[in-house]
């Protein structure tokens, strides 16, 4: 549970950016939302070294290796650093490029900009908080993570609250405000993440440059789930793109959706975390037994929080799509596709839950390849037709949205139906 609140408390960060900013307007909301994709580009890549680093924590935690992780730990950090530095640098130097190839109109492109030079640093925080954060997920402390990005949010709503609004003696800055809050959010979560692991000492073992061994262990590991990771973005991207091109109160209306799914789709992607924990941990101390009962619980409890879901949002859709904004043209049509949203969470949270299985199992090939398959050319495919030969609208990307989630949750559960072991 913690593991999945820690998920839920992550889309927390944008959501609050939207929120907030949607009291801005359409255009605002837009210009903050363009940019999710180059950021979920920059972290597809440290999520993809904080998985690996995590399965792996999880396996020596499994063999009773842990005075192991602490060189784990610190050969990732130093990577991690260097190639995220380097990414990070390239992708301010290029960002007014990445937005209008994103599909950023002239109406917006400017605060755009003003939002995504600043919260550029804030993915880097992140993702240098999420390397660090992958150790405690693998020793299974995820409550310490929950709390950890608690405060963080909390700190982040509390500078959004002064800097956008310009409350008190503060700067009435709209998006850039924004950006900054989510900066400062992002900073108090890392040094604090940092601290705990200095307190439980595990920065104190081990060399920090990568050797032979560091890379024989990670980069096998690496290559499937950053492939899922590349897949998943490559195919995102595309969707994105042909979305923004509907016009703005379409993609605004998009933005807002998307945002709300989020908030389960990370719930079950922390069930998806702590399933590829307890699965990687059975794989390392070689309890087949324990295998099968993680297995079967996070499957039974992925639909029990699915169904949930499904009432919640169907029930309530138009009262939650208000929070975000009140134009009467967007709630109208967002009412529409908030039905879809409720009816996607029952395949998002199997199709990770019995991933995540297979990834602590050492399947993560395979899980990529079916991705691969999937999402990034499935569902760009579907888009396209529904979008322009069937002129289905913001409609027909949310059906191809639905028709790929469903796809993934049929490979991962027949994957993992013919996994008789994790050997």
């Amino acid at each position: 549970m913690p593991a999945a609140l820690e998920g839920l408390l992550m889309v927390l960060l944008s959501s609050v950016d939207i929120i907030m900013v949607g009291t801005l307007g359409t255009t605002a909301i837009a210009a903050v939302s363009i940019f999710t994709q180059p950021r979920m580009m920059l972290l597809c890549i440290s999520r993809s070294f904080s998985a690996v680093l995590a399965l792996l924590t999880a396996q020596y935690f499994g063999m009773g290796r842990k005075a192991e992780v602490g060189t784990l730990l610190r050969q990732s950090v130093f990577l991690s650093v260097v190639v995220f530095g380097i990414l990070h640098l390239a992708f301010f130097c290029s960002l007014k490029m990445i937005l209008a190839w994103m599909g950023a109109e002239p109406s917006y492109m400017e605060s755009a900009l003003d939002y995504g030079e600043i919260a550029l640093f804030a993915v880097f925080l992140t993702s240098l908080t999420g390397v660090l954060q992958a150790v405690l997920l693998g020793f299974g402390q995820t409550a310490a993570v929950l709390f950890t990005n608690l405060q963080g949010n909390a700190v982040n709503i509390i500078v959004n609250a002064l800097l956008i609004f310009g409350l008190g003696p503060f700067p009435a800055m709209g998006v850039k405000g924004a950006a900054i809050g989510t900066v400062a959010g992002t900073c108090y979560t890392l040094i604090h993440t940092f601290c705990r692991l200095r307190q439980d000492g595990v920065f104190r073992r081990g060399t920090v440059l990568p050797d032979r061994a560091y890379f024989s262990a990670f980069l096998p590991l690496f290559g499937g789930v950053f492939s899922e990771q590349g897949f998943e973005r490559i195919g995102m991207v595309l969707y994105t793109r042909m979305v923004a091109e509907l016009g703005t109160l379409p993609y605004a209306v998009h933005a807002i959706c998307m945002n709300f799914c989020d908030f389960y789709y990370c719930f079950a992607g922390g069930l998806g975390k702590a399933s590829m924990v307890l699965a990687g941990q059975s794989h390392g101390s070689g309890n087949h037994r324990k295998w099968q009962c993680f297995r079967n619980t996070g499957m039974k409890w992925g639909f029990i929080f699915s169904f949930l879901s499904f009432a919640v949002t169907f029930l309530f859709r138009d009262d939650i799509f208000s929070i975000y904004s009140n134009d009467a043209e967007a709630l109208a049509l967002g009412s529409a596709i908030m039905i879809l949203v409720a009816a996607v969470s029952f395949p998002e949270a199997h199709a990770m839950i019995c991933a995540g299985v297979l990834r602590g199992s050492g399947k993560t090939t395979q899980v990529a390849l079916y991705s691969l398959v999937s999402i990034a050319v499935i569902r760009p495919i579907m888009t396209a037709i529904l979008l322009y030969q069937f002129g289905l609208g913001l409609m027909g990307a949310w059906i191809a949205l639905a028709i790929d989630q469903g796809m993934r949750a049929s490979c991962a559960y027949f994957l993992l139906r013919n996994t008789h072991s994790y050997k």
